[in-house]
Formats: structure tokens, C-alpha cells, sequence
């Protein structure tokens, strides 16, 4: 490596950090604005200022070398600081408008909190948030409703995967006031379950996993609300399938005697053209998200 470097250019990492995040120099280049032959070019720069090679391309993917894991890891901090610094100095003359859709059980856990602090960060910036159920948030999104959306889709089929930012894994699990309750439910081959009502991405999920392991499905208690499906649990009312990251600590994962979930997946889309205070709230989403479910 050259010792010799007297600094590291900022768009260079940016481009580069991108072309890791995408997978691919082509999807870079869409989601930078410039050319594919622009953004190798400047990836060969970035690798001359080190003195060594960054990337390497196995079959269809891309890998970082350990030189660029290194710069990858440092990159993303001296891109964090120089957003937060710009966000510092300009951020009263930053206006907009974005809209947001996303689940309520997600917008409750992770991002009320940094949804107050984008607001009073951005005091001019016009944010409208819309809870609803996955596949309805889904339908408005491609009709271009919002500039953001967060979706759980482990039973969607996405049309526009290369308008994911990122997507974040929570194991779903069967979650209850107690074992006791369980226990006594699969003895009468009844589970009753607390539930959404369609379209739902975990419901016809619960009602297919019982009844594959020879288990009816009652539907106990029906309701939109993420806390008002936690009040169900706690009065015992029966069980529902959530991310293991959502369940009160005041309730208990049932792990026996229950068919296996499968994992939630959790992903960010953008629209097709974003605009310049969307960017602003999808950095703290993924912040938010990265911190709560790993990066």
C-alpha cells in the first residue's frame, strides 16, 4: 500500500461504496447518475491512491478484497461525518417533501424516535407517514405514493428489486403470554392466534404452518393494530407471529410443539426518482434499522 497518500477523495469512496452496496457497476452507475464506464474508471483511480486492488468479481458477484473491506469500513465513517456536517450547516435551508409508508409495528419499534428528530432537524421538510399492511403499502408504492417504503415481503413478489436499498432479517416466532396456555391449546388440536386481517404476510403463513403440522387455526382475535394485537397476548387471548425483535419483554417465545416460521425480511425501497430530502430520511432509517436488527 502507498504510505505516500496525502488524502483520500470523497467521491471516489462514495462511487465505490456504491458499487458494493448494489452489486454491480451497472446498477452503481444508474444509482449515481453517471456512466458505467465513468464509475470503473474511477474504482482503478481509487485502487491507484491505495496501491491496491479493492474488488474482485467472483462469477456474478462482486467481493471486497481485505484491503477493500478496510477501505469500505473507514469510507462509510468519512461519508457519515461529512453528511452530518453538511446536515449541520445547511439544515434550515433543506425543504421538501417526502412520504413514507410502512408497517405500524415497525414505525412503532424503530422509527418514531427518529422520525421527532428528522422533523426537528429539518423543521422545513414536510413529512407525511403512512402505517398500513404490507401489501396495501406495496400497491400505493408502485403507484409512485410514496418516496419510501419499508416492507416485510418473505410472501411478496417484488417487482422492482433494484429499487431496494437495503434489506434487514428477523426470525419470525410464536409468541404467547406463556407456555402453560400453549401447552393446554395443542392438547385440543385448537391454537387460537392473534392476527391482522388480509391482506397479511404473517397470517397466511401461521394458517398454512398449522395446518401442514396437523393443527387448526383459530382465529381468536383480528385486529390493523400492533399494540392492540400485544393487549391480546397479554390477556392470554392466544398467539401471534412476530419478528424476534418485536416481542415484549412482558411475553415469551413459544418454542416447542409449534410448527418452524420463516424469516421476515425487512426492506427499504426507493422510488424510482428520489428526491434529495428522501436521501436525507433513508440514511437514519437504515441507521435505525442497522442498529436494532445489525448492519
Amino acid at each position: 500500500m502507498d504510505h505516500n497518500i496525502l488524502y483520500l477523495d470523497l467521491p471516489l469512496l462514495r462511487t465505490f461504496i456504491t458499487v458494493v452496496d448494489q452489486q454491480g457497476f451497472s446498477l452503481a452507475a444508474n444509482e449515481l447518475g453517471r456512466t458505467q464506464s465513468a464509475v470503473s474508471q474511477q474504482i482503478k483511480k481509487l485502487e491507484e491512491m491505495v496501491g491496491q486492488r479493492l474488488l474482485n468479481k467472483q462469477g456474478r458477484r462482486i467481493e471486497m478484497t481485505e484491503t477493500g473491506k478496510v477501505v469500505y469500513r473507514h469510507g462509510m465513517r468519512m461519508l457519515h461525518v461529512e453528511q452530518q456536517l453538511r446536515e449541520e450547516l445547511y439544515s434550515e435551508e433543506i425543504t421538501g417533501r417526502v412520504r413514507l409508508g410502512i408497517p405500524e409495528d415497525l414505525a412503532t419499534h424503530y422509527l418514531l424516535p427518529i422520525l421527532a428528530r428528522f422533523r426537528e432537524q429539518y423543521p422545513r421538510i414536510q413529512l407525511a407517514v403512512e402505517c398500513d399492511l404490507t401489501e396495501n403499502l406495496y400497491k400505493n408504492f408502485t403507484a409512485n405514493e410514496y418516496e419510501l417504503v419499508i416492507l416485510k415481503h418473505e410472501q411478496l413478489s417484488i417487482a422492482y428489486p433494484d429499487r431496494i436499498v437495503k434489506t434487514w432479517y428477523d426470525p419470525l416466532v410464536w409468541v404467547g403470554l406463556n407456555p402453560a396456555a400453549c401447552a393446554k391449546w395443542q392438547s385440543t388440536n385448537h391454537i387460537p392466534i392473534i392476527v391482522s386481517p388480509e391482506p397479511c404476510v404473517y397470517r397466511r403463513q401461521v394458517v398454512h404452518r398449522l395446518a401442514s403440522a396437523q393443527l387448526a387455526a383459530d382465529l381468536a382475535y383480528v385486529s390493523e393494530s400492533y399494540n392492540s394485537k400485544l393487549l391480546a397476548i397479554r390477556a392470554g387471548l392466544g398467539l401471534a407471529a412476530l419478528p424476534q425483535s418485536l416481542v415484549p419483554e412482558d411475553c415469551v417465545i413459544i418454542k416447542e410443539g409449534l410448527p418452524s416460521l420463516s424469516q421476515t425480511q425487512i426492506s427499504l425501497f426507493r422510488s424510482e426518482i428520489q428526491s434529495k430530502v428522501a436521501q436525507y430520511l433513508q440514511e437514519r432509517i437504515i441507521e435505525s434499522f442497522d442498529a436494532q436488527l445489525g448492519a
